[in-house]
């Protein structure tokens, strides 16, 4: 008996035992307290595919509505395809390993490209469904074991074409999809979608780990050097990092104002009310297995002596870094972040018994000096009418081409595919 589909448009709608059934354990950005809470915290338009056999859910794919091209940056076809770091990597791809002269003109017919094809697509390309976690950076089909999972892939992507053309829904696209998934990869070539390489997200397997000598020992002697030094810079700051218990009101307001200008330097809209609470919301709940690290100056007036915060997840052995802020007038130079992010994170995986931190996209040059490893992270998009994906697809070619080129084998990095 073939499953039944079933379109919902809130998490209030699905239960959250058969959801989190579906999900690999270490993917907490699409397990349903984080699809709950960053609903509820923002009000973000999601919409849920599921296949039901008796009753159970046994496949199921989640997804946002984005109504225009600047409602949510980074989680939609032009932020993807156009948005200012992705045309930043194009230039340096573009740039390798040409004379000055040539690597002007490139750089000037690529821009002239871009503008007029991100003016089209803005045009042509919304309501968008993307199918990726809110803030989570995460797109995927999820399916049980027990299931044929190119069959269930078809039913759902079927499912979502019908959904599309129904609700004047202009383009569709999956982001942020990491690993190795053939099946997936050739179900959605099978259905129209265009692929493309996004970035390379960041892990350090720690596993093998005993202390913090043996992660030195990742690294080439020139970076221990460094890591040292910076390590003696932060102690002889007089600041210390600590693991919050149960944090405050307080601490979370004061956390939430440090994450806006984090959001603000990587153009994503800030609502700290909103932040202020998920944070609470990931904090009290515990379900997530949400952590709060801190950086606090000395003889700072209270309120004011958390300089820094780092709020992870953990699921599986897997520690996910996600949220975090600072007082740049207050740390300086005294690599607070560094401190923080990597050499305390890695201090505390290690004690926990976790196996790798999940460091994400971005800032690419610190996590490969600090022994981060690369994966591919791919999009795949389809626009509903015909005539736009014709027009487009030579530009995602290309696109594609020139992110390989950049992304593939930075510094002879082996990638995980």
């Amino acid at each position: 008996m073939a499953p039944e589909l079933a379109v919902v448009r809130s998490t209030a709608e699905l239960d959250r035992e058969q959801w989190d059934a579906l999900v690999p354990p270490s993917r907490v950005y699409l397990r349903y307290d984080w699809l709950r809470a960053v609903e509820q915290c923002f009000g973000f338009d999601l919409v849920f595919f599921l296949l039901r056999r008796d009753g159970r859910t046994v496949a199921g794919l989640q997804a946002l509505v984005v109504r225009g091209p600047d409602e949510f940056p980074y989680h939609d076809p032009a932020g993807a395809l156009f948005g200012d770091y992705e045309l930043d990597h194009l230039r340096r791809a573009l740039a390798h390993g040409r004379p000055v002269q040539e690597r002007a003109r490139a750089g000037a017919l690529l821009d002239a490209v871009a503008r007029s094809e991100a003016a089209f697509t803005r045009a042509s390309g919304y309501p968008a469904l993307v199918v990726t976690s809110p803030y989570g950076y995460v797109g995927d089909v999820l399916t049980l074991p027990s299931v044929d999972r190119r069959s269930a892939i078809d039913r759902l992507l079927e499912a979502v074409g019908d959904h599309c053309r129904e609700q004047g829904i202009a383009s569709c696209c999956l982001l942020w999809q990491s690993g190795a998934d053939p099946v997936l990869h050739r179900a959605l070539a099978d259905h129209g979608y265009l692929e493309f390489l996004s970035d390379l997200e960041y892990e350090l397997d720690v596993g093998p780990l005993s202390g913090f000598d043996d992660y030195l020992g990742l690294l080439d002697s020139k970076r221990r050097v460094a890591v040292r030094s910076e390590v003696r810079r932060f102690a002889d700051s007089g600041m210390r990092l600590e693991r919050a218990g149960a944090p405050d009101r307080a601490v979370i307001a004061r956390c939430a104002q440090l994450s806006a200008g984090q959001q603000e330097k990587y153009g994503l809209p800030v609502d700290r009310a909103a932040m202020e609470r998920l944070f609470t919301a990931l904090l009290t709940g515990r379900s997530l297995g949400a952590v709060l690290h801190l950086v606090r100056r000395p003889a700072a007036p209270e309120g004011q002596d958390i300089a820094g915060f780092l709020l992870c997840l953990q699921a599986d052995g897997v520690l996910h870094p996600k949220f975090l802020g600072f007082d740049a007038g207050a740390v300086g130079a005294n690599y607070a972040y560094f401190n923080l992010v990597f050499y305390h994170l890695v201090e505390q995986a290690i004690a926990a018994g976790a196996h790798r931190i999940g460091y994400g996209m971005g800032s690419a040059d610190a996590k490969r000096r600090r022994g981060c490893g690369p994966v591919e992270v791919r999009g795949w998009i389809r626009f509903c009418d015909p005539a736009v994906q014709r027009r487009l697809e030579p530009y995602i070619t290309v696109f594609h081409c020139l992110k390989r080129q950049l992304l593939a084998s930075p510094d002879g990095d082996r990638v995980r595919p």
